[in-house]
């Protein structure tokens, strides 16, 4: 695995961001209005050989990789680049793929800045026009016409008012034409151009609105508003969070769909269409909520947030509606739809888990499946009361309960990678993790905040499967204020009384230890008064109530009074158990690389998948355009999801900075797995009302089970809420927001 870019593109992106903020200026762009191209602007790219960036050497260009073409993309979109260079650079690329003569003469003359070369994105027959973006300012347009590849060359036009001021202009391609190239060469150079440029523009969108997001949280961070910042409103920050998550998510979906490509992977002509689709509506939605945060000044012409607000929607819209995409993207998952694809060149960036990792994973599963049981499987809907301690010794025996833990306490010192695909396995199986992840947690917390004489007691009847720890940090009257717990601790000599009252305490009927968040200092500061503590469960003064909740799971409330504990099941020093808990949460929200529920989302998707695939009354449900688009919806969050997992994976490795993947994970993967769920209950209605293996009951019911599972995954393990305001404090670097 590898994500990030490499020295050379971190350079590119500098140059590019540096040349354009001063050539594409807000003044500038403004300037460029209402056709949306700046000649000087063009003359400058077209001196840098940004034109020929996918071009190869032997053609005149630099022969740069699509990922070197998507920096690049990203960085005109940040800028409001005013001339139509995403569509030159695939054109250029076409026009070299044919090799001809004639394709030659007006690649050589594109290169060097004597003509504006744009790309006609539908094919057409007879005398049907269409939209061309970037039309209105060039000389060279390329497009597929009745099974050619055609030249149509023309006088720049003026464009036509329009939403974001862009060069669009209505053309047709049988006229004053030369014939490129024919039938399945000319199919193959007009659809890898059509791929690259939705790729490119899908950057270009999120570049775009990453800029708008930095622009409306600078403004919200500066205004002030009954006495305070606006940005210390959750109404305003919250949106934000959503906001930079869709985004952050949106570039790395880009990424994955070009190393999907790299790889020859089947999906990869289905991701591009997922990461256009994406981008497009994200734009959209983010750069209206940074409109909004700014209030009646975002609408006037002198504020640059306007700028960003028309472009976002118009540029996703050149190519027609995106929900005709997200449909192509159902088709091509299904195998069903061909088209041509561009050749990606080097690809720095890498989403696999690696060689090793698979190797692992192919050792974990040839130990798993023995172990798997039908009577585990069956049970392997039940949360926390799947836990079987059988199955966690066995797999202790194996070594693959926790693999990543040090040999010294019974690990194997595998990789996070590897882990990552041992939880992948585990998964597979559809052997529910809240058990050992949960114990995954308070052991790695006690490895790096406890005593060496605890360390010796608890870890290695953890590693062996013969205990499981759970979480005591909710309390009745706190809620997700974790930092408010009123349970107290008092120290008794070497011993410690516990009393107080924590809540939804999961696993707490079945385990042997609570990582528990106590107050020992009610006169300090909220966060300073706080110490934690690794209670045995069987410690006199400890009662134990069930709570049964709609997803078919228990959790627990749970009672202290008067427990005494020596001070050697103390974790941290007194009165600084808040960085014992942060490490805990970071480990929660996705700092070790958490997916977010991917599992359970998968399992939905398939769920429903299955339901559309079979036929009623003569038909499927699945070829219904409708039908596909919702499903599309589904798999595109899911992919969403997965690439923010790795990117959480990698930064949990120490592999360079980004703010806020955790929470975005545990946000996005909480938030889409709710809508999803009720999205494909309506579906699939009414049969996806059937529970469990009721008669007309779907896949054993899992639609409906999702539906009620899903409810819980906005508050388990941190609301979103919590989430949205630890986003927006550390990936926009705004101000605390609680209220």
């Amino acid at each position: 695995m590898k994500l990030g870019l490499s020295p050379q593109q971190e350079l590119l992106r500098d140059t590019f961001a540096e040349m354009l903020s001063v050539e594409s200026s807000p003044a500038r762009v403004r300037a460029a209005e209402p056709d949306g191209f700046d000649p000087a602007l063009w003359t400058t790219l077209a001196q840098m050989g940004a034109v020929g960036t996918r071009v190869p050497t032997d053609n005149g260009g630099t022969g740069a990789s699509l990922l070197d073409a998507i920096v690049i993309a990203e960085q005109l979109g940040r800028w409001l680049a005013s001339a139509p260079l995403i569509e030159a650079m695939v054109t250029a690329r076409a026009l070299a793929a044919v090799g001809t003569p004639a394709a030659q003469s007006a690649l050589d003359r594109l290169l060097g800045g004597e003509d504006v070369g744009v790309l006609a994105l539908r094919p057409t027959s007879g005398k049907e026009a269409q939209w061309v973006p970037g039309g209105a300012a060039a000389q060279q347009i390329v497009g597929l016409h009745e099974d050619a590849l055609v030249l149509v060359e023309h006088d720049t036009r003026t464009a036509l008012p329009n939403l974001g001021a862009t060069p669009l202009a209505k053309c047709r391609l049988d006229v004053s034409r030369t014939v490129l190239a024919q039938d399945d060469r000319a199919k193959q150079a007009h659809g890898a151009a059509v791929e690259e440029w939705k790729l490119l523009t899908a950057a270009a969108l999120l570049g775009l609105a990453r800029r708008a997001l930095e622009i409306g949280a600078a403004y919200a961070t500066e205004r002030v508003q009954f006495d305070r910042p606006i940005a210390t409103f959750q109404g305003v920050a919250h949106p934000l969070a959503d906001a930079v998550t869709a985004v952050e998510g949106g570039r790395l979906l880009v990424q994955y769909a070009a190393w999907a490509l790299s790889r020859r992977r089947e999906d990869a002509a289905a991701l591009i269409s997922m990461a256009y689709t994406w981008s497009t509506e994200a734009a959209t939605n983010v750069v209206a909520r940074a409109l909004h945060v700014h209030g009646g000044y975002g609408l006037s012409l002198e504020y640059d947030i306007q700028l960003y607000h028309r472009r976002a929607k118009a540029w996703g819209l050149v190519a027609g509606d995106p929900e005709e995409e997200l449909v192509r993207a159902f088709v091509r998952r299904e195998g069903k739809a061909a088209c041509g694809l561009p050749e990606p060149g080097e690809m720095t960036v890498d989403f696999s888990l690696g060689q090793e990792a698979e190797a692992f994973r192919t050792r974990a599963r040839a130990a798993l499946e023995p172990l798997f049981t039908a009577e585990l499987r069956s049970r392997s809907r039940m949360g926390w009361e799947a836990c079987d301690f059988d199955f966690q010794s066995a797999l202790a025996r194996t070594g693959f309960l926790f693999p990543n833990w040090p040999a010294e306490y019974g690990g194997q010192g595998c990789s996070p990678l590897e882990a990552r695909a041992l939880a992948e396995e585990m998964e597979r199986l559809g052997w529910p993790l809240q058990a050992s992840a949960t114990t995954r947690i308070v052991g790695e917390t006690l490895m790096h905040f406890g005593s060496d004489d605890l360390k010796d007691e608890v870890l290695p009847r953890i590693a062996q499967g013969k205990a499981i720890c759970c979480l005591g940090y909710t309390e009745p009257s706190s809620g997700s204020d974790v930092a408010a717990a009123a349970t107290r601790a008092i120290r008794d000599g070497d011993e410690w009384v516990i009393s107080g009252q924590k809540t939804f305490t999961s696993g707490a009927n079945l385990g042997q230890y609570i990582l528990l968040l106590t107050r020992t200092d009610p006169d300090a500061a909220k966060h300073r008064g706080l110490t934690m503590f690794l209670l045995p469960i069987n410690t006199p003064g400890i009662d134990i109530q069930p709570i049964h909740t709609l997803s078919d799971e228990r959790t627990n409330a749970t009672y202290y009074d008067g427990v005494r504990i020596p001070d050697r099941y103390r974790i941290g020093n007194v009165n600084e158990g808040w960085q014992v808990m942060g490490y805990a949460l970071n480990l929660e929200h996705g700092g070790g690389g958490s997916t977010g529920f991917l599992h359970v989302h998968e399992k939905l998707l398939h769920a429903a998948l299955d339901w559309a695939r079979t036929e009623r009354n003569g038909r499927r449900p699945a070829d219904d355009p409708r039908v596909q688009a919702r499903l599309a919806r589904s798999a595109m969050h899911i992919e969403v999801l997965r690439t923010l997992g790795l990117a959480s994976l990698w930064a949990g490795m120490g592999h360079g900075s980004m703010p806020g993947i955790g929470p975005m994970v545990k946000l996005f993967g909480a938030e889409t797995f709710i809508a999803d769920a009720s999205a494909l209950l309506d579906l699939a209605a009414p049969e996806s009302l059937m529970s469990g293996h009721a008669a007309g009951a779907m896949s054993g019911g899992e639609i409906e089970y999702a539906y009620r599972l899903s409810t819980a995954t906005s508050i388990y393990g941190g609301t979103s809420e919590i989430m949205r305001s630890i986003i927006a404090q550390t990936a926009l670097g705004m101000p605390r927001s609680r209220s």
